[in-house]
Formats: structure tokens, sequence, C-alpha cells
């Protein structure tokens, strides 16, 4: 009988994070559906729960699969700094 490797950390948290995502996408189809107000408040409530478990997971996935040592150090601006898109005559971020 063949032997099944454990999944790794990250793997197992990939994993996690392709259901989340699934049930984001699920929560945002059921919520452009509803029409009752009580379910509304409900898939809006269910979104940000969803959303917040994605970011979780999403950030403890970067920390596994990215050691601490390989994370170049990000140069900090001393002057305010807004996106490229917004962007009209003020300075862009350099991250």
């Amino acid at each position: 009988m063949a032997k099944k490797s454990n999944p790794s950390p990250a793997q197992e948290l990939q994993t996690e994070l392709h259901a989340a995502a699934q049930a984001l996408r699920d929560a945002y189809e059921k919520f452009n559906l509803v029409s009752e107000p009580e379910l509304v408040d409900a898939c809006v409530y269910e979104i940000n729960a969803l959303k917040a478990r994605y970011s979780y997971l999403l950030r403890r996935y970067k920390e596994l699969s990215v050691p601490a040592a390989d994370v170049p150090e990000v140069s900090r601006q001393t002057e305010p700094c807004v996106a490229a898109a917004a962007m009209k005559g003020g300075n862009p971020c350099h991250l």
C-alpha cells in the first residue's frame, strides 16, 4: 500500500484559501439573487465574515511561504505619496 504524504502547512493553507475564495464567490452570487432586506443583511454579514477569513488565511500563507530573510526591506518615504492612478502632481509611492 502506498504511503500518503502529509501536505505542508503552506499547502494546507493554499487549499483553505481556494475553498474560502469559492465560498466568497458563492456568497456574492447569493447576494445578487436575494431581495428581502433580512436576506440582504445576512448576505452582507456572510460576505464580510468570509472576507475576514480569506484575509487571515492569505496573511498566514504569505508568512509561511516567504521566509523573513527573503523579504526585501521597503524604503519609507518621508513625504506623503499617492497611488499612480490617482496622482495629479503628487509623489508616487515606491514600494
